[in-house]
């Protein structure tokens, strides 16, 4: 049972609209979850966090990305997404040993909680046997992050019509099989790019699964949605699209109407050659959708990078339809707080947690970041959100509390075992990078 914890004096941001922001507030946190939010909540707290000249904040939800690749931090900094798959995918999945499966994923979940994410989802695909996919879920559980496994199409399977992995009905059986506890089970399967007609088998087997929190299941698309899903029910709020960045209005307003969301990831399908992100069409068919981090073999794990690259690109790509009409803007396209919306509580909506993260509402669970607005870049921001979407950044973390546990304090990793983690990611990285030959890898 997580403590009781009082935190005391901060800047409040909720996130939810009848709570709103409130200055010099407490949070009052009792077995696990919120109980009260205002000015001297509570009588006594096991633990006291002094939490004047902090912003507290709901934290972060990152809603895709590949943990198991941690060990090979930026080796695709100048890759487009072919070579990505050409080196990476063709070459090196196959060296992944399950031990460099759970070292990658635990440090890249401990990064994470770092940076102030308390939930993720964990788009792996580098399950090439079961006992792969046990080491991820397994460091998922070790480094106390809320996560969303999400059991992948094993990468040998791509571009072919097989369907997905027996393995993940052992999963869900035997390892996830509960949509409370911190860790649950999605799939991560094919989109209509890939490998025609799996999309749907692997629909079905994601609600035949009956997958914690709404039988979710995250389909890679860029290029076409296949109207045929949506005629046969397999477009839901249980289907969760990635990327989109090609798609026409008319599919956008599909997915939009059959509940469907959609998660950018901006900073990678801008760098890789995936498109602009979609933001503009997909909040102008009114479609859910939430950010993610994706590579980072490739770019940043943080979601303040990731707020930025999205909120001022699509400001960009809206004030040049202006600049090319020779005028100049009378409003930008984006606000501040759209953009945090979308990496807390319109990212919960989409993974289907919004009934239990995403805001700083009383009965809600306690996942929560506190942010140092007394640090030199964050001092005289007049307003919380602006600070946290436009200045902030990972050393402004703090403190972070998943589910009521403090897993980051006074801007450190309670996890114990940290300096031994490191030098096994270390270790894997070496041999890993050993094992394989990229002609561009060292350009």
């Amino acid at each position: 049972m997580s403590p009781r914890i009082r935190v005391k004096g901060a800047t409040i941001v909720s996130m939810d609209p009848t709570i709103g922001i409130i200055e010099s507030s407490d949070l009052l946190i009792d077995g696990g979850k919120i109980i009260a939010v205002g000015k001297n909540v509570g009588s006594w707290a096991v633990i006291e966090i002094d939490g004047r000249g902090m912003i507290a904040m709901p934290g972060f939800i990152n809603g895709h990305i590949h943990l198991w690749q941690t060990a090979l931090r930026g080796v695709a900094a100048d890759w487009t997404l072919d070579h990505y798959f050409s080196v990476l995918i063709g070459k090196v999945v196959g060296l992944y040993t399950p031990q460099d499966a759970y070292i990658g994923n635990l440090v890249g979940a401990l990064d994470q909680i770092n940076s102030g994410v308390t939930t993720l989802f964990d788009w792996c695909h580098i399950v090439n046997t079961p006992a792969h996919a046990d080491a991820a879920v397994d460091s998922l559980q070790d480094a106390g992050i809320r996560a969303v496994f999400a059991y992948g199409t094993p990468m040998t399977l791509f571009g072919t019509k097989e369907p997905h992995p027996a393995d993940a009905r052992r999963m869900r059986k035997e390892r996830l099989a509960s949509g409370d506890a911190l860790v649950t089970m999605a799939l991560a399967i094919r989109g209509t790019d890939f490998a025609p007609g799996t999309a749907e088998a692997d629909i079905r087997l994601a609600r035949e699964l009956g997958l914690a929190p709404r039988r979710l299941c995250q389909a890679w698309t860029t290029a076409a949605i296949d109207h045929s899903l949506a005629e046969q029910g397999l477009l839901g709020e249980d289907v969760n699209l990635v990327h989109a960045n090609f798609l026409t209005a008319d599919e956008f307003r599909v997915i939009a109407n059959n509940g469907a969301s959609i998660s950018i990831t901006p900073e990678v399908e801008m760098q890789m050659g995936l498109g602009l992100p979609p933001t503009g069409a997909a909040l102008a068919a009114r479609a859910k959708l939430n950010i993610g981090t994706d590579v980072v073999t490739g770019v940043s794990t943080d979601m303040f990078t990731q707020m930025r690259f999205l909120i001022q690109t699509q400001r960009a790509l809206t004030n040049d339809t202006f600049h090319k009409q020779e005028t100049m803007p009378d409003k930008l396209a984006m606000t501040v707080r759209q953009a945090l919306e979308l990496a807390t509580i319109k990212s919960a909506e989409c993974l289907g947690l919004d009934r239990r993260i995403g805001s700083l509402t009383p009965g809600k669970e306690a996942d929560i970041v506190l942010l140092r607005k007394s640090d030199i870049n964050m001092r005289a921001a007049a307003d919380p959100i602006s600070a946290i979407v436009l200045h902030a950044g990972v050393a402004n973390v703090d403190t972070v509390i998943v589910g009521g546990n403090v897993v980051k304090q006074n801007g450190k990793l309670t996890y114990r075992d940290l300096p031994q983690r490191l030098a096994e990611l270390e270790r894997s990285s070496q041999r890993l990078y050993a094992g394989f030959v990229s002609d561009d890898s060292a350009a």
